[in-house]
């Protein structure tokens, strides 16, 4: 008689388990509809920015934001992703430095490192300032997050060298300047 239990045990999780997983199935199948209805939200909110294509881009290769429900959800994500960016710019740099040591390349080189670390503080900053709601505060540091960025160009441009972080300087920026983009949404002045 144990054994005969046992049996109806098992074939009741078994089914047990089955019917959770079509329920998860069919409610997988479910989820396309609605991130597509979130993903026309961040294609909505990207029209109205300087450069809605890029906007799109950066905002949709993060899966979160097809869950924001605000501008200031797109922000927070946009400030995520410009100071992940700059940390790894930063990273990047860094690693060129100790690659191009004893070069003309390398005193540039080390200027990127320190301008995109401080653009990462910056971002940082600037997301705990959209986070208390003070837009002009954040806008302001993010500001000052393009200027540190910018630093990496204009010191090979300085020293007539062509530069060998010209694409990942691009890219990052193109992040930073969207999150700006987006704190212009927010009703800064």
């Amino acid at each position: 008689m144990k054994m005969a239990e046992r049996r109806r045990s098992v074939l009741m999780l078994i089914n047990y388990y089955c019917f959770a997983m079509m329920i998860a199935s069919i409610c997988l199948l479910e989820s396309p509809g609605l991130t597509c209805a979130d993903r026309n939200f961040v294609l909505k909110t990207c029209n109205n920015t300087d450069t809605p294509d890029l906007c799109a881009q950066i905002l949709l290769s993060d899966p979160r934001s097809v869950n924001a429900t605000d501008v200031r959800g797109l922000t927070d994500i946009a400030l995520d992703i410009a100071a992940r960016s700059a940390d790894s710019a930063s990273s990047h740099a860094s690693d060129l430095s100790d690659k191009y040591e004893g070069l003309p390349e390398q005193e540039p080189l080390d200027l990127c490192k320190e301008g995109w670390s401080e653009a990462a503080d910056d971002l940082r900053d600037a997301h705990e300032q959209v986070d208390e709601a003070n837009y002009t505060a954040a806008a302001r540091i993010i500001g000052e997050a393009v200027d540190n960025g910018n630093v990496c160009e204009k010191a090979f441009a300085d020293d007539g060298l062509k530069s060998v972080m010209a694409d990942v300087d691009k890219t990052t920026s193109d992040q930073v300047v969207l999150a700006m983009d987006l704190i212009s949404l927010l009703n800064v002045p």
